[in-house]
């Protein structure tokens, strides 16, 4: 099976034209784009690219695997894009001082529970966490409040 990492290198270089530009686009060297390119050349037993001028080209094969990488590749961003859109999003506010402490266990054991949400933390103060929350930006928000300033408060929307 083609490695999708070793078809989104190829397809910089040829892009791009040069191994050297492509390591800047995929942030990789530019030997370690040679070996990749070295390892896909042996998986399909052809030579991909002409590196004999001062432009990296295709071959013939090259071609013919850059149009099918480029729907391959493409696929793979639509399937992430579909399963991102059918979880469910959880907006939740937390206090920064809440964000870094336990918090972050708790929330990390819930999302491990519930993979079918996408979890979405905002830290910030408690008035601006408020004020996110009242004007619709986020589902569930904690909130601290001193002494005095009122009653707790607990209020949800409905659906989740």
């Amino acid at each position: 099976m083609l490695d999708p990492q070793l078809l989104q290198s190829f397809v910089a270089i040829v892009e791009t034209g040069s191994f050297t530009r492509a390591g800047e686009r995929v942030h990789l060297t530019q030997s370690t784009l040679s070996q990749q390119m070295r390892r896909l050349e042996e998986q399909l037993g052809c030579t991909l690219l002409d590196r004999s001028g001062r432009r990296v080209v295709t071959t013939a094969q090259g071609e013919t695997l850059l149009g099918l990488a480029r729907q391959i590749l493409g696929l793979l961003v639509r399937a992430s894009e579909r399963v991102r859109e059918a979880s469910l999003p959880l907006r939740l506010g937390v206090p920064e001082d809440f964000a870094a402490g336990a918090m972050t266990q708790v929330l990390a054991a819930f999302a491990r529970q519930h993979p079918e949400v996408r979890l979405e933390v905002q830290s910030g103060l408690s008035h601006g966490l408020w004020q996110a929350f009242e004007a619709g930006g986020l589902d569930l928000a904690l909130i601290k409040q001193g002494r005095g300033q009122g009653e707790p408060v607990a209020r949800w929307r409905e659906p989740l």
